[in-house]
């Protein structure tokens, strides 16, 4: 079965973070025989064309930013023409790579822009659609009209709309006409590569002595994941916490502003910046770590809790998104609300503190990721509704 995979989130080369789940999720189903045809926006320093991982990607020509930013981050006059250039290029470089490569099924993650522009283009080439939506597709035009418009006219032209959480499946089933298109399939981990083992090569590079506390947060350094609260809870905790660390692991553009809170706090050397981590080697800082913090204000399912999970770590993290779906209070983690910095402190500290309670999470967690969140079972699942289609359209 051939697929085209239509994605504004994959790496932009071998090692890149960046959209790695939709990477990992593909390369999956290349393993099991599928021929996979990616289409995604191309990048300054990267090739057009490339196989990766038995993986052929096709990123298209557009009026791209000199620096690379998500397209969530878009804003003003010139990056609303990018996004001209963006879907025009998108829509005839996917008809292009159906007709090329006898393309069977069509697979957008994210609603907008791509999940759009994949359904007028599985209507022109009868092509069955299926859309994943990740929650900031949905949750960031919550409120906008146009955008409503656009969201659920995607989802209703597709065969089925995927939600990676509960909470995500019922917003976009008040946007659709027959609530049978939604299917919630919730994000996965591999459990082979990140398991509860210990890591002691990341705390000794770092310098993070044995008897320290480790926290870590993994993900985009942006406002909306909460890192200004998390540094201010941070700074309380310290200094009642002498052997506490912060490890805050990825890049964004608040990086440079996290840098000058913290050294006028005065803590900056409590707090370890890594950087871009390349995928292989992610899973050594969760089993580095002793908790694990992710204080977003919005969220769909996130695999990096998943990933903590699996890693055997405690969580604290806010009551938004799938988030509850995944971490029970007081069974194998914390839930906080949102921008609340006093909950976040008082939850972190009693996991400082209570070691017990720490395995007890622990354990809790990893029975939870065992039973519900293997590859496995989501790569199963996914390619019983891609036969599906394929049985629909020969009826």
């Amino acid at each position: 079965m051939k697929i085209c995979i239509v994605t504004t989130m994959f790496p932009k080369f071998k090692g890149d973070y960046y959209g790695s789940f939709v990477f990992d999720e593909v390369k999956e189903l290349a393993k099991k025989g599928f021929e996979i045809h990616v289409v995604t926006q191309h990048n300054s320093g990267i090739p057009y064309e490339e196989t990766m991982d038995n993986i052929h990607i096709h990123r298209f020509r557009w009026l791209e930013p000199k620096t690379f930013r998500a397209l969530v981050h878009f804003k003003g006059i010139m990056d609303t023409f990018r996004m001209i250039t963006y879907v025009i290029s998108l829509f005839f470089t996917l008809i292009q790579i159906i007709r090329k490569y006898e393309i069977q099924i069509i697979h957008a993650h994210s609603v907008v822009p791509t999940g759009f522009m994949a359904s007028i283009v599985s209507k022109l080439m009868h092509k069955p659609l299926f859309i994943t939506a990740h929650g900031m597709d949905i949750n960031n035009f919550e409120n906008s009209r146009i955008f409503n418009y656009f969201i659920a006219s995607s989802l209703n032209s597709s065969f089925k709309s995927i939600a990676v959480s509960e909470d995500l499946a019922k917003k976009m089933e008040l946007m659709v006409k027959d609530k049978n298109k939604v299917f919630v399939l919730r994000n996965a981990v591999d459990t082979g590569r990140f398991n509860p083992t210990r890591n002691k090569s990341i705390r000794n590079e770092f310098d993070i002595k044995d008897e320290d506390i480790l926290i870590l947060f993994v993900g985009y350094l942006d406002e909306f994941k909460g890192i200004f609260e998390l540094v201010n809870a941070f700074k309380v905790i310290n200094s009642e916490n002498n052997n506490v660390k912060l490890m805050m692991v990825g890049t964004g553009p608040k990086l440079q502003d996290l840098l000058n809170i913290l050294t006028k706090m005065s803590i900056n050397c409590e707090v370890i910046f890594t950087g871009r981590v390349e995928p292989q080697k992610i899973h050594k800082y969760y089993q580095a770590a002793d908790i694990f913090v992710l204080p977003s204000y919005t969220e769909g399912l996130p695999v990096s809790v998943l990933e903590a999970m699996a890693c055997g770590l405690p969580v604290v993290a806010t009551n938004v998104g799938g988030i509850p779906e995944i971490i029970t209070d007081g069974l194998n983690g914390f839930l906080v609300p949102s921008k609340n910095e006093k909950e976040l402190i008082k939850k972190l500290i009693v996991l400082i503190n209570n070691e017990k309670l720490r395995e007890q999470f622990t354990n809790n967690s990893l029975k939870k990721i065992k039973g519900e969140f293997t590859n496995k079972r989501k790569i199963s699942k996914l390619i019983e509704l891609y036969n599906l289609s394929a049985i629909c359209m020969v009826k």
